[in-house]
């Protein structure tokens, strides 16, 4: 009998293990392994002494908390010049918008602060009368400007899985999240609207994956694709 004993739930959804699974699996399944290899496959991490504070916030955005309205974690309307005030508390910090209502949140913002696109090469339905909105601002203040530089926007398809919360973000958002922050391991990140909870999973997988010493073998679970 094997002396290893398998985790309490899975480490990327936190579910529970079903019949069958191997006893040293992390993951509940192929596609929690394979979400989780993806989250940890970035370059874009590079060590610093300094350890800072981040936080991102994915509120619902002005005038749609309606859609939300039977999310526990949401209860209305959110006040924006408090969230502004206190995401200001962060050495770096990021906030999404959207396109309507970005004429309203950037003024609440410092000086200095970035917008950044992210483009959404999708269709526009037949039904759509004028301009079908295809893009959402990110703003950003930046903890650290890191080498190298990168395009100030990103295209990139929704989220096509990991639940059905409207505006949840796709790993290759979240991956432009950090660059845009600066973020490194050992910072602190503060996830303050989780939602569906994959960025700050997804801020864990890549931590912990730098943490790891080079020089020790990775595991057959954690090299899979």
């Amino acid at each position: 009998m094997s002396s290893l004993q398998q985790r309490d739930t899975c480490s990327w959804c936190g579910g529970s293990f079903p019949a069958g699974v191997r006893v040293d699996s992390k993951h509940c399944s192929k596609r929690c392994r394979q979400t989780a290899w993806r989250a940890r496959q970035t370059t874009l991490l590079e060590q610093r002494d300094v350890s800072l504070r981040m936080a991102y916030a994915d509120p619902p955005y002005p005038g749609f908390a309606w859609m939300y309205k039977d999310h526990p974690d949401y209860g209305g309307e959110v006040d924006h010049v408090a969230l502004v005030a206190r995401l200001q508390t962060y050495d770096g910090w990021a906030l999404s918008t959207d396109e309507t209502a970005l004429r309203y949140v950037l003024p609440l913002c410092p000086e200095g602060t970035r917008v950044l696109p992210w483009v959404k090469p999708i269709g526009v339905p037949s039904t759509t009368r004028g301009a079908h909105k295809t893009w959402e601002p990110l703003l950003i203040w930046p903890g650290r400007n890191v080498q190298p530089g990168f395009r100030n926007w990103l295209s990139a398809m929704p989220a096509r899985g990991g639940g059905d919360l409207i505006g949840r973000k796709p790993l290759k958002f979240i991956h432009f999240l950090f660059k845009a922050l600066g973020m490194q391991p050992g910072d602190q990140f503060d996830d303050l609207f989780p939602g569906s909870g994959i960025v700050g999973r997804t801020w864990r997988e890549v931590s912990s994956a730098h943490a790891v010493d080079a020089s020790t073998p990775a595991t057959s679970d954690a090299l899979q694709p």
